[in-house]
């Protein structure tokens, strides 16, 4: 029977040094998946480390098992990519969602690279698609790499996966010819599609995105792509036009050579990485040598509707800052303070950009990072993470977006004792954020920890109450202690200001439904019992002719904000 204090590490030799890569309750299942770690020829090294937790809280670690053997070197098609997993398709369909095209993106990089030609396109070009047959063993080997790493997930057979793959290949084959022999033309402009693929039918969606790939296959240029898809972005309001253009945009941004020409000069990795989430979310600035293109790719980013390349450029930043390419290459001394850049980058006051998987990338780098003090365990990892936070409100979204992860879930109870522990200890909102950030900034930072820790998955739900409602009461105590109400609610101020100041202040989003929101209810309350308020209001308002539209606005703002 497991032990609450007692928890495994499975760990492996990377890059000379012991990487976490699971965690587990049970040793005879640690040691198992460590064997199995071992026999995949990954790796060169593994062990597993008990971890006891003692009465004081300190933790004792024993290395229980180690095993070391001859690294094989794997039979690798120089022509494909390296992958570590792939998406079951069970269905023709599934060949065309984003899950697969992500996965034939980085699979066959270099061939498409060389022919400058997205998923989507080779998907829906019959001659693309013989073009990629005909080149030698290509095709062949990676439906025996995909078959295999699906076979992995299914337990299937792996020729049963490939018999599958390959019919399924010669169904889109087939599948593009039938659209070849339509001799669509080439289309000019985006109304042009649409006009083609009305008369589609059920195959709307195959038809439109075959003929947006006719235009888009003849420019063998990644930014030239970009270009034609932005514009096209600009002729349309169609939410369904705009997903296709989103996820062919998508397949683009896969290209690390694109990113590249994208984002011009980047001192370093860092630089390139905070760069990439500045472009996920729109708020990029060109920077030397950029892309004439950048500006307007950010300005359509910014709008929220490019999901599918959103999660692709951040795909990408999880995977360098887990990585072991350093950060700061030419400044190996400043390799921490861009980590350091990149962390509060990615971690904000609102969550964590990238959730989970941004959250384990992180642990691994800093362990890179620490690797001299010897042997960096996870604990002591996180431990190092959150001291290189500013405040103690961003190390709190960082351990609820670290719990979501698998790396996060294979640590159980202890992870979650650690956050509810942080929590609670912060009573005073100053152990929360500096008092030097602004007050709204101050009081968004604990509504954004409150929303976040009711809706993590990870936590009970009578946790995440007691926890969120003790959030609540240090912000109701700093209302309280520094009469923020009174300073928006000033007496001497005409009463319509005072009183659109206060629902403002409700619907500001820097509340917290409860205490703190009950607090600032019951000032407007106070004003709207009051006897003749709205007489008293329209006399209040100084400019000539605009009492009424004021108390419209009023009224607006009450129904908005859930007063009836």
């Amino acid at each position: 029977m497991s032990s609450p204090n007692v928890s495994f590490e499975i760990q492996v030799m990377a890059d000379k040094h012991w990487v976490v890569a699971q965690f587990a309750d049970d040793e005879e299942k640690a040691k198992a998946f460590a064997d199995n770690l071992l026999q995949k020829g990954n790796h060169t090294a593994v062990r597993v480390v008990r971890d006891f937790r003692r009465l004081d809280g300190l933790h004792t670690e024993t290395v229980i098992q180690e095993k070391t053997t001859t690294l094989r070197a794997p039979v690798v098609d120089v022509s494909l990519s390296a992958i570590s997993e792939a998406p079951v398709c069970t269905q023709l369909a599934d060949f065309f969602n984003p899950p697969a095209r992500l996965t034939m993106g980085k699979l066959v990089r270099k061939y498409l690279d060389e022919v400058v030609v997205t998923p989507t396109e080779l998907l829906h070009c019959a001659a693309e698609m013989k073009r990629f047959a005909d080149k030698g063993s290509l095709l062949f080997s990676a439906i025996d790499r995909v078959s295999t790493l699906q076979a992995l997930t299914t337990g299937e057979d792996a020729k049963v996966r490939r018999d599958l793959l390959s019919q399924s290949w010669d169904q889109l084959v087939a599948r593009g010819r039938k659209f070849a022999a339509r001799k669509v033309a080439v289309p000019k402009s985006l109304s042009n599609v649409l006009a083609e693929v009305e008369k589609g039918g059920e195959e709307h969606p195959y038809l439109c995105l075959a003929t947006m790939s006719l235009r888009l296959l003849e420019t063998r240029s990644w930014l030239g792509k970009l270009d034609i898809l932005i514009t096209w972005t600009t002729e349309t309001t169609a939410l369904p036009i705009i997903a296709m253009i989103d996820g062919i945009i998508a397949d683009i941004v896969v290209s690390a050579q694109l990113i590249q020409d994208l984002l011009g000069f980047q001192a370093n990795l860092g630089a390139a990485l905070i760069s990439l989430c500045n472009l996920a979310e729109g708020k990029a600035e060109p920077a030397k040598f950029s892309s004439e293109i950048f500006p307007a790719l950010n300005a359509l980013m910014a709008k929220g509707q490019m999901r599918q390349a959103r999660d692709v450029l951040l795909g990408r930043v999880v995977r360098e800052l887990g990585g072991g390419n350093p950060l700061s290459r030419n400044e190996p001394k400043q390799e921490f303070e861009v980590f350091c850049k990149v962390l509060h980058r990615v971690i904000g006051h609102k969550g964590v950009l990238g959730g989970g998987a941004m959250a384990e990338a992180i642990l691994h780098r800093i362990t890179r990072i620490h690797a001299h003090l010897g042997t960096v365990t996870a604990s002591q990892a996180i431990d190092l993470t959150l001291s290189a936070l500013s405040d103690h409100a961003l190390g709190v979204q960082y351990l609820i977006a670290l719990a979501s992860s698998p790396l996060g879930q294979g640590m159980g109870a202890g992870l979650t004792e650690l956050l509810s522990t942080k929590v609670r200890t912060a009573d005073h909102i100053n152990k929360w954020v500096p008092p030097r950030l602004p007050p709204p900034e101050r009081m968004t930072a604990l509504a954004c920890v409150n929303r976040t820790l009711l809706t993590t998955e990870e936590l009970e739900a009578e946790s995440r109450a007691s926890l969120g409602r003790h959030v609540d009461e240090v912000l109701a105590r700093y209302l309280q202690d520094e009469e923020v109400i009174e300073k928006i609610d000033k007496p001497d101020d005409p009463l319509a200001m005072r009183a659109i100041r206060l629902i403002k202040f409700c619907g500001s989003g820097v509340l917290i439904e409860g205490k703190s929101l009950d607090l600032a209810r019951s000032r407007v309350i106070e004003h709207l019992r009051q006897p003749q308020f709205e007489e008293k209001f329209l006399a209040s308002v100084p400019e000539p002719g605009k009492a009424e539209q004021h108390l419209r606005e009023f009224h607006r703002l009450l129904l908005q904000t859930g007063f009836r």
